[in-house]
């Protein structure tokens, strides 16, 4: 499978809520330092509707480990469930504090913390691909490496790990070129041999975990140390460079729509493009032309049937031919007629076709934007067949129930052991554990590639994120939909 299919209750930011910009001279941790803040330093803090926390309340939104959000009030109020106290927070909801959070904003390892916020864009950080590598929580010294990987082989060998993980190895460049250079010198914080001063992790030994082979990750710094190039995850995690691989970033990109450019619309999946054909008298002849690979074509609305192929006229004067019996490349997407599912003139909301692997935007019935996905390996459900089994995206009409903008995403259950991907950006649950979020391991939109999720490309997750309803507010990571967020935006799946 290409996507994991299930999340972890880890920590998560946005680009999307941005908290006020720092000077250029200024370090990370000014922000947190602008007024009344509250920080947390552990996986997530959650934010509730009520100061009061149990099994009957759900949580609104949270905190990104790494981050802080303004208080209303430096007074706490009375509540329930919380061993620490509870803080009204902007613009709305409540936090505990517990051993996730915290005030002192001049501490070592909230600093550290601090200069490894996601970067504002469509790529927080920068991704890699594990052939099984140690996560140290510190330098480590020549002896404690040959300790610690004694078992793991070679480094800097990379082979495929199996039909399993294809999906995965998509866009990994093994080239010479593209391997990690270093950006910057050793962190301050990484300096000497005893950690990060009130680092959760024991510095006595160094090797924290392993991120298991086939597993993704995401770096901000890449520095040299000990004979080695080393990758600083935002978690303050360091990863051998030579026992990982670099993703390749995608460039595709969907396109917003206007009164001159919109539906319908005729996208070309295949890469290599399509044949345009010229229409001469009742029958149609393919020209030397082609139109652009991963691109639309748009469309006067014209049509001709010749047997089992459709051609299409596109506003050039030039034909698009829908040869779904021999050639899958060309998916057209026709404007709806009218409003279903209870959606109002003015409500935004999504349309997304599994076999077509196009997914579209609207106001109303008006089109704002169009693009390409990937829908689950399975193709299109059959009723009654599990769709994580069947690896099949689930058809019907969701509301957008939770929104994260990195996160975690693993089919473990619990904190994550065999498999992950840290720090996927722009997430958006439908049908819980079913998401539309980026992935940022593969660049075949359009066509068949996940468990059963929704994977887009990370320009098209930011937009579509920043699209739907809720928003995130100021210095949150996470938000629900309802209550004191207010309403979500609905997506169609359809086959």
């Amino acid at each position: 499978p290409a996507d994991s299919g299930a999340a972890l209750h880890a920590a998560t930011t946005s680009s999307a809520a941005p908290v006020a910009a720092t000077g250029p001279s200024e370090p990370p941790w000014a922000i947190d330092k602008q007024g009344d803040r509250i920080g947390s330093k552990s996986f997530r803090t959650w934010i509730w509707d009520q100061p009061m926390r149990s099994r009957k309340h759900v949580a609104i939104g949270a905190m990104r480990v790494g981050t802080s959000v303004k208080l209303k009030s430096k007074t706490p109020v009375q509540g329930q469930g919380c061993n620490g106290k509870w803080y009204a927070i902007e613009p709305h909801g409540f936090i505990c504090t517990d051993e996730t959070t915290t005030f002192d904003f001049d501490s070592p390892y909230w600093r550290a913390l601090a200069t490894l916020r996601p970067k504002p864009g469509i790529y927080p950080y920068r991704y890699a691909f594990s052939m099984g590598a140690p996560m140290y929580s510190r330098i480590p010294t020549a002896a404690e490496q040959k300790s610690a990987e004694y078992e793991m082989g070679k480094t800097k060998r990379f082979q495929t790990l199996g039909k399993w993980s294809e999906g995965h190895e998509k866009l990994i460049s093994t080239k010479e070129e593209d391997f990690f250079k270093a950006d910057g010198p050793v962190p301050d914080f990484y300096k000497g041999t005893k950690g990060i001063e009130g680092s959760p992790w024991n510095p006595a030994q160094a090797k924290v975990k392993v991120i298991p082979a086939g597993s993704g990750f995401s770096y901000s710094r890449v520095f040299e140390a000990e004979g080695r190039l080393w990758l600083l995850t935002p978690d303050l995690f360091l990863i051998p460079a030579d026992r990982t691989w670099p993703y390749q970033t995608s460039d595709f990109k969907g396109v917003e729509l206007d009164e001159k450019n919109t539906l319908p619309v005729a996208w070309v999946r295949g890469a290599g493009g399509a044949p345009q054909y010229k229409k001469d008298g009742e029958s149609f002849t393919k020209t030397d032309a082609k139109y652009a690979g991963r691109k639309p074509v748009f469309l006067t609305g014209k049509s001709v049937k010749v047997k089992k192929v459709e051609y299409w006229e596109a506003k050039d004067g030039s034909w698009v031919a829908d040869e779904k019996a021999v050639n899958d490349d060309i998916s057209i997407v026709l404007p709806p007629k009218e409003l279903k599912y209870e959606i109002k003139a003015g409500e935004k909301w999504l349309e997304s076709s599994i076999l077509g692997g196009t997914m579209t935007a609207y106001v109303g019935l008006k089109p704002v934007y169009t693009t390409l996905w990937s829908p689950g390996l399975g193709g299109v459900p059959v009723k009654g067949n599990n769709p994580k089994k069947f690896a099949t995206t689930e058809v019907g009409i969701f509301p957008i129930q939770w929104k994260d903008a990195v996160e975690i995403m693993s089919p473990d259950p619990g904190a994550p052991t065999v498999f992950w991907f840290a720090d996927v950006p722009w997430i958006q649950y439908v049908h819980p554990p079913m998401a539309m979020h980026v992935s940022y391991w593969h660049d075949s939109f359009g066509y068949p590639m996940s468990a059963e999720c929704l994977n887009t490309s990370a320009a098209d997750g930011m937009w579509l994120f920043n699209f739907t309803l809720p928003k995130i507010p100021e210095g949150w990571g996470s938000v629900g939909a309802g209550k004191s967020n207010g309403p979500s935006t609905k997506i169609n799946i359809t086959p």
